[in-house]
């Protein structure tokens, strides 16, 4: 089969005169070769569009091209907002250290919200004692809540256990009040691994821990198949939870944890290769102590519901936690082998270190990470064997990948996962993902959304005759057909795409896919001027609706922490002056496109 476009048509792309065309050329390296390199992407830090500028930040410390990082600083500096987070994310993940006196500078001057982010992750991965500072001062006088959310995480990573007591105290000292949307215990438990199972506690039925103990913590194990604990201890812990003895749940589980890390310690003492693990566990057993020292917070857990749930949530969390870095330890090693590395991401939680994925990536261990996927697809290793066979891109994973779209629930972090994998794979993979399309194996939008990163005539005709004999419609059919076509970038797409934007003009992604494959086939079409024109105008409703979201965001903590009392003397919460924006309605910053699709993700 011959490709219509190549690798290197895509490089010479990225300088295209014409901002969509451009996107279209890193879209397809970013996607489709994961394990291939340009310096042309650097080129990008500089463009006129937000949304390039961030993607070739992504590309760039993804592929370690420190090179480049004083110009990313320099980018940094000239900057602001979500742009200058993205650089200082990805000087980060570079371990630039040049950058560290810039960034100090930048978090004691601006005053833009968006940049604390990233800032605030570069000074909590850059472990010195001045970034650390600088990380206490913002928790003390951060006011925002998502700011200072990201502070709190940002300082715990640097594994000092004092500021875990440093923190608590902060907090959850009992001459506070308490507010489970103010008091940010996610954010404590995120760098000590416990995140998601706090998460997974408290988001759904909010005591549950409380009321239902012995079914909330099986049906966490059952979701967390990795995490095993002893069955006699289960039974004491539920039995202590269900007689409301909860400092004495929290005295057994602190107990058992102090057990778990002193062997782990003793054995793997020497090893600098386990630094961060053995860090984590300090931690944990730290906040655990902590808990345990404060007696008057036994007595609020008592009194109040959320209060008590919140944190016996927070103890059960960190306790996984520490049980889950069990599967990493032997993995972590230098000498770790093939087995060790599977046993590992077999048991793995929400977050696999990333010397083990890197480990696995160069080892290939194709046969072994097809056999590590489980039948039902549920477990957190099914979801890091997807990924990692996107990463290695051997075209014998198709059937795996493929079985994965066919039985996975199509809203299942593995389900996109598989999707994103499907589309890295090697091109040796590509004759054998087009007959699986034309056997017609896969939904329709499935298709759609792997053909568009498959530049084949054929593909081209795949897509054409999926599209006609569609039952669906609606705008996301459209956008995912004529996404698909330029994707492709056949010139045959360019007529179709013409019919289509005469019946639905409406529709900017119609007009930008069009705009995109005449440019990039050098074909005037009488559209143009209409396109532009109506980009122009959506950009203009966009930037006016932005700015009135923004300044409703700028205000909405001093909202929030409003109180009123009505005339019999009750607080009254506040209540949002709008009413909530469904995921399917159309997104208020007039792009035409569905909220979820749209606003509701963007950082």
């Amino acid at each position: 089969m011959n490709k219509l476009w190549k690798y290197n048509d895509y490089v010479n792309h990225l300088s295209h005169e014409n901002e969509i065309v451009r996107r279209w050329a890193f879209s397809a390296l970013e996607n489709c070769f994961l394990n291939r390199y340009t310096d042309q992407v650097a080129n990008l830090i500089n463009d006129e569009n937000e949304h390039l500028v961030c993607a070739a930040l992504r590309y760039l410390s993804f592929h370690q091209s420190v090179q480049h990082a004083p110009a990313i600083m320099e980018r940094f500096k000239n900057s602001h907002g979500i742009i200058s987070s993205n650089c200082a994310i990805a000087l980060e993940k570079m371990h630039y250290a040049p950058a560290m006196e810039v960034m100090l500078k930048m978090f004691s001057i601006t005053k833009n919200s968006e940049t604390f982010f990233g800032v605030l992750e570069y000074l909590g991965n850059m472990r010195t004692e001045e970034c650390r500072a600088a990380l206490k001062a913002a928790v003390t006088q951060m006011q925002d809540t998502l700011v200072l959310r990201s502070a709190i995480s940002n300082l715990l990573n640097h594994h000092n256990p004092e500021d875990i007591n440093w923190v608590m105290e902060r907090f959850l000292n009992s001459g506070n009040s308490y507010d489970s949307h103010d008091i940010p215990l996610q954010n404590v438990l995120s760098p000590l691994g416990g995140g998601s199972y706090f998460k997974d506690l408290t988001e759904f039925g909010k005591n549950d821990i409380l009321s239902k103990p012995s079914e909330t913590i099986d049906n966490l194990v059952l979701k967390n198949s990795h995490i095993v604990i002893d069955e006699t201890l289960r039974e004491d812990l539920i039995t202590l939870l269900e007689n409301r003895h909860y400092q004495d749940f929290a005295t057994a589980v602190m107990f058992d944890a102090r057990k778990i890390i002193h062997t782990r310690c003793s054995q793997n003492n020497d090893h600098d290769c386990l630094r961060d693990l053995l860090g984590q566990d300090t931690m944990c057993l730290h906040l655990l102590e902590d808990l345990l020292k404060r007696g008057s917070i036994w007595k609020q857990v008592e009194l109040s519901n959320a209060f008590g749930s919140d944190v016996i949530s927070l103890i059960i969390s960190t306790y996984f936690a520490i049980i889950e870095r069990s599967a990493y330890v032997k993995a972590s090693f230098p000498e770790a082998g093939v087995d060790e590395l599977i046993q590992a991401l077999q048991n793995s939680g929400p977050k696999l270190p990333e010397q083990i994925k890197d480990k696995i990536k160069v080892l290939s261990p194709t046969s072994e990470l097809k056999t590590s996927l489980t039948k039902e697809l549920t477990t957190w290793g099914d979801i890091w064997a997807v990924k990692l066979m996107g990463m290695i891109g051997n075209k014998e994973f198709v059937p795996d990948l493929i079985r994965v779209l066919r039985n996975a629930d199509s809203l299942d972090y593995i389900y996109s996962d598989a999707l994103s994998s499907i589309n890295a794979l090697d091109e040796s993979a590509d004759e054998s993902i087009l007959t699986v399309i034309k056997n017609g194996e896969l939904e329709d939008w499935e298709s759609f959304a792997i053909l568009e990163y498959l530049p084949y005539a054929n593909a081209y005709e795949l897509a054409l005759n999926k599209w006609e004999s569609e039952s669906e419609d609606g705008m996301d059919s459209y956008e995912q057909f004529s996404s698909c076509l330029r994707g492709i970038g056949d010139r045959r797409g360019i007529k179709k795409l013409q019919e289509i934007y005469a019946e639905e003009n409406d529709a900017g992604y119609i007009g930008d896919s069009l705009e995109c494959l005449s440019k990039i086939h050098m074909v005037d079409i009488p559209e143009l001027p209409e396109i532009l024109k109506k980009r122009k105008e959506r950009t203009e409703k966009q930037k006016a609706r932005m700015k009135e979201l923004n300044e409703l965001a700028k205000n909405y903590n001093a909202q929030r922490q409003q109180e009123t009392i009505d005339s019999t003397g009750k607080v009254v919460p506040f209540k949002r002056k709008s009413p909530k924006i469904g995921r399917n309605e159309p997104c208020p910053c007039g792009s035409g496109r569905k909220f979820k699709k749209c606003c509701l993700n963007k950082k």
